[in-house]
């Protein structure tokens, strides 16, 4: 008997390499993307994550993919020893968006299934096809469902166990009516007739963001122009559940890594990496740091020492580099002479409870500032506004870290400004941060020199 507090849910995910239909499917590198999404939602939702990779029967042409999925996946989770409680069949063209709702959670304990309504035509022919081995059962299709991403549960397990022997009864029927008169898929059709037949009760109005399909038909490759410099694709922003189905086969490796590139950073459980993704770079915004920069400064300042430490930034414009140093000092205050840079930074940080925003120029000559421990400087960037905004630093802070940007661009006079100050003494470069020479903003400054430099710290 089956201990119930020790049930999970699974995420049943099938993953077979037919090596007949490798150069077709592109071979099948996608498989490697879809998992990884996944396993990581997997772990995030306390579900298991089983795959589906190899075949119980060996001749894949008669016992294709498609019909092995459906009519094993109660063998095979009893093969393996794991206690389910709702299972969710899913293809290996899908990936699950990382922030995806629980989607067992919204089932009532039901057979679930997505409406198929991508390619009526394909359907319709289908459900013709097939019609007469049915003994002309009048399959209702508005209640057609896909058979790539299903759920269901114990109760279900006789429908299987019949679906799995209407087809061993029938293997060569199934064969010749999917290769020579109906050609048009493998268990789908076949699977919604067993489904009426037995009077399976299927929930099907769950949310169709959990089967994003056709999305080359449906534009969801584009993004909102008007959104001015985020490109993010609709299918991102608003999906969970990404099909890549209906595209030439050969194509969608390529498509599903191309995707991958994109998302990958948000199925990572690295703290440093996760904020970095979360704020702007200057690939994308030319007032913010790289990258690197910021990378650079998370790893130089990852120490307890500095947890406890108090950081004054200068110039926060719209707060993407303020909300990395957020996490490594125990306050952060943020200067910005800019009321609308104030606002979006405000908002962009609205969870975080250790940042101060305030509106304030640099060059009003009464400062009412807390002494800081770290300050960095990226306001005025004139070689003489730099020079006086470096005395009046060093002035008003007792022995300050000073970080500052725009060391190796041109276009300022920062770099110059922070050489006299070397050149004098009140300066020592611990660390240089940053994009090198030659790298290039999404404003076309290439940097001659390194991004920005850590002056006066003491590692001792």
């Amino acid at each position: 008997m089956r201990n119930s507090k020790m049930k999970k849910n699974v995420v049943y995910w099938t993953g077979i390499k037919n090596p007949d239909l490798a150069e077709k499917y592109g071979n099948f590198d996608y498989f490697e993307y879809s998992k990884a999404t996944w396993k990581y939602w997997c772990d995030k939702n306390d579900c298991i994550f089983v795959e589906f990779d190899e075949p119980v029967e060996p001749d894949m042409f008669q016992f294709r993919v498609n019909w092995q999925k459906a009519i094993f996946v109660f063998d095979e989770l009893e093969r393996k020893g794991i206690d389910y409680d709702q299972i969710f069949l899913v293809d290996s063209s899908c990936m699950i968006k990382w922030d995806a709702p629980n989607v067992f959670e919204l089932t009532d304990h039901k057979f679930c299934g997505w409406p198929d309504i991508d390619n009526m035509k394909w359907i319709y022919d289908s459900i013709q096809g097939y019609k007469s081995f049915f003994d002309n059962f009048k399959l209702d299709q508005q209640k057609y469902v896909s058979s790539g991403v299903i759920i269901f549960n114990e109760l279900h397990k006789e429908f299987f166990n019949s679906f799995k022997q209407l087809y061993y009864n029938n293997v060569a029927t199934f064969c010749d009516l999917q290769d020579n008169i109906v050609k048009k898929g493998t268990e789908q059709t076949p699977m919604n007739y067993w489904l009426q037949i037995n009077d399976i009760d299927v929930k099907t109005d769950l949310p169709i963001a959990f089967k994003l399909t056709h999305m080359h038909r449906k534009d969801m490759f584009s993004y909102n122009w008007q959104d001015g410099t985020d490109k993010t694709p609709f299918f991102i922003k608003y999906g969970y559940n990404w099909v890549f189905n209906g595209i030439p086969k050969d194509q969608r490796s390529q498509i599903m890594r191309q995707t991958w590139d994109m998302v990958k950073h948000h199925y990572s459980n690295d703290a440093h990496e996760n904020i970095l993704h979360s704020v702007r770079h200057k690939d994308v915004f030319k007032n913010a740091t790289t990258r690197q920069f910021k990378r650079d400064l998370l790893k130089i300042f990852d120490n307890e020492k500095y947890r406890h430490m108090t950081a004054v930034e200068f110039g926060s414009a719209e707060g993407d580099t303020s909300k990395v140093l957020s996490t490594m000092f125990n306050h952060v205050y943020c200067y910005d002479w800019a009321a609308t840079n104030i606002n979006v930074a405000k908002d962009k940080c609205k969870h975080i409870n250790n940042i101060s925003f305030l509106q304030f120029d640099i060059t009003n000559p009464e400062w009412d500032i807390p002494k800081a421990d770290i300050v960095f400087i990226d306001a005025r960037h004139a070689t003489e506004d730099v020079n006086i905004d470096i005395e009046r630093v060093l002035q008003y802070f007792d022995d300050p870290i000073i970080i500052m940007d725009d060391y190796g661009n041109p276009r300022t006079g920062v770099r110059s400004a922070i050489d006299k100050n070397i050149l004098n003494g009140n300066l020592t470069i611990s660390h240089t941060i940053g994009e090198v020479s030659g790298y290039t903003t999404c404003n076309n400054v290439v940097f001659n020199d390194k991004e920005g430099i850590i002056c006066n710290l003491n590692e001792s």
